[in-house]
């Protein structure tokens, strides 16, 4: 089988020639392609058909933000948003027109009133996270690090720290780096590290050797010759990356998704891509690599019940291009993929922003649930997860079998990005585009009469709220007290856990430590307690005693995560604990057995 390296490359070539092959594309008109206008936001709510008991609230909309497709909340709730202006061809264009918007809520009514262009000039941005004050951005071929240092709102500070993402694809011209298959989703896991979909261009990235990324390892404590400073680049192709914020070194990943990367609340990890809408990742690679001779199965594997290209039910109308290339690829005239017994619509083929919802304003049943987009049917899907031998089983919920937990009759309706939020939320970003597609993928007779870029000038952020939700206060933890912030770590609410884990490692304060030990040994929270062993972790004070307690912890999701966590320790002094730790470890799950033979081995040896 071709890897998807060598598809991505093929794809053009194969377009041109079958292209030669058949007969001269039909004539179009533009009273066979009409076109469908926006609703303006005052007017959108109007649209939506939302599961019961669950209401939208549009949070913000043009002017405030256009074109949003990546989110990211800081310590104190201000939302940085990336704005992919140039989608789908207008990259080359300068100065560049992707940006990132801080939008805030200065009155606390859960409405964002306030809105600042923090970076400016980006290239195709499709990532960002929040980290000490600033943010890092992703925009092909680079990842930045960007901050307001002076406090008039806008980053003064930008600075490269990886550059070569998409390498193979240099210099970049929008005829062969795919739009849709840029490195994407900045989300921050357990392990103390921000976790990025490659999304399938790959590339051969390195850390960028400058005096800012020196000066920025060296308060991490690598010097310029220490073994974890790797200037050499790494291979991205077929695998997913992650870097650590505090020290800027990079690994490799599972993967096998396109745009959209989520984690439960056990730090298991999910993908989509356009035609398979829920993949979980089952092992790292790492752990595959040690043995070269024996060739693993995929490690993202397709998990819906109702197979990845599910039947999905639309409200709104399917678009005249899309059924007038249907019939073209049916009957031959223009090459492309047959799908739904040669319908245009019903089915996923745009499904994106994937993410386990871990907040906790939903009620109970709704909770590490999956949640992904469809862009293209202008829909958000609902699946709930179940243990099904060593994976996990996705499945529609009985009550909603031939119906969508939310949906749109608006076809600018484009949610491409879905978030935990720090009100214990989920919120929508919608790019709202008349036309999202790749231009890769449309006859030039049909993309003549199309307006690739109608819409740039809007966005809409929503947030789905169930009723009787109150608003609560607006988080301000950036000056919160350490003490403060562990105890947070026992929060119901996914986004504050994440957060405070992050603030904690970001600040390295050892007073923490004490405390974070009682929390692992008393909290009645077992999500606290996966917490407070990876921020020890993340302090570089996990011990051996934390992790013989965590083995035997009353939580099969804890001991897990101890088993993760005990890779990095050398064999326990005392053979009698040691001994006991395999059956211990292995009565956790079926689910993260794969992980349980290196430990061993390291306890053996």
């Amino acid at each position: 089988m071709k890897s998807r390296r060598e598809l991505l490359f093929a794809f053009p070539f194969f377009v041109s020639v079958s292209l030669r092959l058949i007969a001269a594309e039909p004539e179009v008109s533009e009273t066979d392609l009409p076109r469908v206008p926006p609703t303006e936001p005052d007017k959108a709510l109007s649209t939506f058909q939302i599961k019961k008991g669950f209401r939208l609230e549009l949070v913000a909309a043009e002017p405030l933000v256009v074109d949003p497709i990546a989110m990211s909340f800081d310590e104190d709730g201000r939302l940085f948003v990336v704005e992919m202006r140039d989608y789908p061809e207008r990259r080359n264009e300068t100065p560049h027109l992707g940006r990132i918007r801080r939008l805030e809520d200065t009155d606390g009514d859960g409405r964002f009133d306030k809105s600042t262009i923090y970076v400016d000039n980006l290239p195709w941005p499709t990532a960002v996270s929040c980290w000490n004050g600033g943010i890092f951005v992703g925009a092909t071929p680079d990842i930045l690090y960007c901050k307001d240092t002076n406090g008039d709102g806008v980053a003064d500070l930008r600075e490269a720290v990886f550059s070569g993402i998409a390498s193979d694809y240099a210099p970049y011209e929008v005829n062969k780096l795919n739009v849709q298959a840029l490195f994407n989703n900045f989300t921050w896991s357990l392990d103390n590290r921000i976790h990025a979909a490659n999304g399938g261009d790959g590339g051969k990235v390195r850390l960028v050797d400058s005096e800012f990324t020196r000066r920025w390892q060296g308060r991490a404590g690598i010097t310029p010759h220490s073994a974890l400073r790797t200037p050499n680049s790494i291979d991205l192709r077929g695998h997913d990356f992650s870097f650590d914020p505090r020290t800027l070194t990079m690994r490799l990943e599972s993967g096998g998704g396109q745009y959209g990367l989520s984690f439960d609340n056990r730090g298991r990890k999910f993908v989509c891509s356009n035609s398979a809408h829920i993949r979980e990742v089952m092992y790292e690679d790492r752990y595959a690599a040690r043995n070269p001779f024996f060739a693993m199965p995929p490690a993202a594997v397709d998990i819906a019940a109702d197979g990845p290209a599910a039947p999905v039910y639309r409200i709104s109308p399917d678009e005249p291009w899309r059924i007038l290339r249907t019939r073209w690829r049916v009957a031959g005239l223009f090459p492309g993929p047959i799908e739904g017994g040669g319908r245009p619509s019903g089915y996923f083929s745009g499904a994106t922003g994937i993410v386990i919802y871990r907040g906790d304003a939903f009620p109970e049943d709704f909770r590490e649930n999956a949640f992904v987009a469809d862009c293209g049917s202008n829909l958000i899907h609902r699946k709930k997860l179940f243990q099904d031998g060593v994976a996990l089983a996705a499945r529609r919920p009985d009550d909603e079998q031939k119906m969508e937990f939310l949906a749109s009759r608006d076809n600018w309706f484009r949610p491409v990005q879905l978030a935990n939020a720090p009100d214990g939320t989920l919120y929508i970003a919608d790019m709202y585009r008349e036309v999202i597609e790749h231009p890769w993928s449309l006859p030039e007779s049909i993309k003549n009469h199309l307006d690739l870029n109608s819409g740039n000038d809007r966005g809409r952020i929503y947030r789905i709220v169930p009723e009787g939700f109150k608003q609560p206060k607006r988080p301000h933890l950036s000056n919160a007290t350490t003490k403060n912030l562990v105890a947070l770590l026992e929060h119901s609410n996914g986004w504050h856990r994440d957060t405070t884990a992050r603030l904690l490692y970001q600040r390295q304060d050892k007073a923490a430590v004490p405390m974070l030990e009682r929390l692992q040994m008393n909290s009645k929270s077992r999500l606290a307690r996966i917490h407070a062993l990876s921020v020890l972790d993340g302090l570089g004070a996990l011990t051996q005693s934390h992790l013989l307690g965590a083995l035997d912890d009353r939580d099969a999701s804890v001991r897990e995560h101890a088993v993760r966590l005990a890779e990095q320790f050398p064999r326990p002094s005392r053979q009698p604990q040691s001994a006991s730790l395999q059956p211990v470890a292995v009565a956790s799950s079926p689910a993260r057995a794969a992980s349980l033979p290196e430990l061993w081995n390291k306890l053996r040896h």
